[in-house]
């Protein structure tokens, strides 16, 4: 009896599927199959990773909240460009943003430029409260769903 050669040795215990995915049979090893699974196959379960990734980690509504999160953005830019601003202007002056200490070191002039950080402070304290406002009368802390009773 001659013996078999590698490649006809593998092509015998090879079996055809309908989808047409070879089906390796292992003779000496346990008792099972082995699915060589064809190039769509493997593009599927690639994209099907992909998907439960996204939907585990709720990358969807994290794009979402990014997407909410620049328009609140420029919402409350402007807000301030139109309400803040003017108030700060009649209460300090139309330049308060560009006031500084001028301090002289070896007579060379270092300008501290304290306007521009007082109206920081003060645009970042009313857009603070207008946020806590906006989520206290419109209850955004209390979205949470109710428990379900067992």
């Amino acid at each position: 009896m001659a013996a078999k050669s590698p490649q006809q040795n593998s092509k015998a215990n090879m079996v055809a599927t309908s989808e047409d995915a070879e089906v390796a049979r292992r003779p000496n090893r346990r008792r099972g199959v082995t699915v060589l699974l064809d190039s769509d196959d493997i593009l599927r379960e690639q994209v099907g990773g992909f998907t439960n990734f996204i939907r585990e980690y709720a990358v969807v509504g994290l794009a979402v909240g990014f997407i909410v999160g620049q328009q609140a953005n420029a919402v409350m830019k402007q807000l301030v460009a139109s309400f803040v601003d003017p108030w700060l202007h009649v209460l300090f002056g139309p330049d308060l943003d560009k006031r500084a200490i001028i301090l002289h070191h070896d007579k060379a002039p270092v300008e501290m430029p304290w306007g521009a950080f007082v109206y920081s402070f003060i645009e970042f304290f009313c857009v603070a409260i207008i946020i806590y406002l906006v989520v206290k009368l419109l209850r955004l802390d209390k979205l949470k769903k109710p428990k379900e009773k067992k």
